[in-house]
């Protein structure tokens, strides 16, 4: 993710930047992967071996995507 930073309290002496995502692209993260955790819930080849699924591969990389921007 890359975005903005925002400083967070440790609860020590010395507190951290931590990066945060926006409000979209969390929302898009989330819809990514909501996609391929719900196809594999329903598809007949993802519950033999996901790694044969050709969709659950192509939502698998969507998330990706989503996570990386």
């Amino acid at each position: 993710m890359s975005g903005p930073f925002e400083f967070t309290d440790a609860g020590s002496a010395f507190g951290q930047l931590q990066r945060i995502a926006s409000n979209g692209q969390f929302a898009r993260v989330q819809r990514a992967y909501r996609a391929y955790i719900d196809h594999g819930s329903a598809c007949s080849v993802c519950e033999v071996d996901s790694g044969q699924c050709t969709t659950a591969e192509a939502l698998w990389e969507a998330y990706r995507a989503a996570n990386s921007s």
